[in-house]
C-alpha cells in the first residue's frame, strides 16, 4: 500500500515538473513576441493543468493492471495532483519574479497596466468614483512576486474543481 502511494506521489511530482517546463516554454514563447505572460496571458496554462488531470486519470487503469476506481477516488487523486502542481507552479513563479529578469518583466507589466488604467480613468471615475480608481491604481502598484504566486496557486485550486469532477465522473468504475 505504501509503495502504491509513493508511486502515485512520484508520478504527481513528475507531472508537476513537466507542468513547470511547459510553463517556462509558454512564457518564453510569449516573451519572444514581446508579450508579458501575466494577467490574462497566463490563463492558457490552465489548459496544461487540464491536460495533466485527464492524462493521469485516463492512464490510471493502465498503470494499475486495468483496475478502475470509484469517481471519488479519482476526484481525490486529481485534487492531490492539482495541489502539487499548484505548489510547484507557485514556487517557480514566486522565485522567477524575484529574479532580475522577473523583476524587469513585472515592472514592465505594472507600467503597461497603469497606462491602460489611466486611459480609462475618466470612464472609471465617472461610473465608479475616484476612490475606486485610486484603489485599482494602488492594487496594480502593489503587485509583487508573492501576490502573483498566491494568485497562481488559488486559481489553480479553484479552476481545477469542475474539470476534476467531470473527468472523475467520466472515468468512474
Amino acid at each position: 500500500m505504501v509503495n502504491n502511494w509513493f508511486s502515485e506521489i512520484s508520478r504527481f511530482v513528475l507531472f508537476a515538473l513537466l507542468f513547470v517546463v511547459l510553463l517556462v516554454a509558454y512564457g518564453y514563447v510569449l516573451q519572444s513576441f514581446s508579450i508579458i505572460p501575466l494577467g490574462g496571458k497566463k490563463a492558457p496554462t490552465f489548459v496544461f493543468l487540464l491536460f495533466f488531470q485527464w492524462w493521469y486519470v485516463s492512464k490510471f487503469p493502465q498503470n494499475h493492471q486495468g483496475e478502475k476506481k470509484h469517481f471519488l477516488v479519482y476526484f481525490a487523486l486529481q485534487y492531490i495532483l492539482i495541489v502539487i502542481i499548484a505548489l510547484f507552479s507557485a514556487f517557480f513563479v514566486y522565485y522567477f519574479f524575484q529574479s532580475q529578469a522577473g523583476l524587469q518583466m513585472l515592472e514592465a507589466y505594472i507600467q503597461q497596466s497603469l497606462l491602460e488604467l489611466n486611459s480609462y480613468k475618466e470612464v472609471i471615475v465617472s461610473q465608479e468614483g475616484g476612490e475606486y480608481y485610486n484603489s485599482l491604481h494602488a492594487g496594480i502598484k502593489s503587485i509583487d512576486a508573492y501576490s502573483i504566486a498566491k494568485d497562481d496557486f488559488s486559481q489553480k485550486i479553484a479552476l481545477g474543481f469542475l474539470p476534476n469532477l467531470l473527468i472523475s465522473l467520466y472515468y468512474k468504475k
